[in-house]
C-alpha cells in the first residue's frame, strides 16, 4: 500500500482529467446538435461591455434575432481560444446556430475550433493517464 498522498495525487489527478474529458466532450457534442438541429441565424459581434471584461471571457458577444424573443445576446460555446480570430472582429456578421428552446445557447458556423478542443482532450487525457500510473505505482 502506498502513501496517503501518492492515492490522494493519484486520485486527484485521474478524476481531474476524467472530467475535463467530459467537459470537454460535452462541449463538442453540444456545439455538433446546435449545428445540426439548430436554428440559424446571423448574428453581430459586439464589443465587451467594460475594459476588464477581456481578462475573464475571451468569447465573443453575439447579437441576433430570435422570432418571438427580440434581440438575444449571448456568447456561443465552447470558446477556448486565447484571442479572438479577425473573423469574429466587432460589427462583423456571423453565421451562427442556436437552441430555439433555449437562444443563449449559440454556436457559431465556419470558426475553426479543433486546435483548442484538441488541447482540452490531450489535458484530460494526460492528467488522467498521470493518474493512473501513480495510482498503479503506489498500489
Amino acid at each position: 500500500m502506498g502513501t496517503p498522498l501518492g492515492l490522494f495525487t493519484g486520485f486527484f489527478f485521474t478524476l481531474f482529467g476524467l472530467c475535463v474529458l467530459v467537459w470537454c466532450l460535452a462541449e463538442v457534442r453540444t456545439r455538433r446538435v446546435l449545428r445540426r438541429a439548430g436554428s440559424r441565424a446571423t448574428a453581430r459581434v459586439l464589443a465587451d461591455p467594460g475594459p476588464g471584461a477581456d481578462h475573464l471571457d475571451t468569447s465573443p458577444l453575439l447579437a441576433f434575432q430570435v422570432e418571438g424573443r427580440g434581440e438575444v445576446i449571448a456568447r456561443p460555446r465552447g470558446w477556448t481560444t486565447i484571442r479572438r480570430t479577425p473573423a469574429l472582429a466587432v460589427d462583423a456578421l456571423v453565421p451562427v446556430s442556436y437552441d430555439p428552446a433555449r437562444p443563449e445557447l449559440v454556436a457559431v458556423h465556419g470558426v475553426g475550433q479543433a486546435r483548442s478542443d484538441v488541447f482540452w482532450l490531450l489535458l484530460g487525457t494526460a492528467f488522467a493517464c498521470c493518474g493512473v500510473v501513480l495510482l498503479a505505482g503506489v498500489l
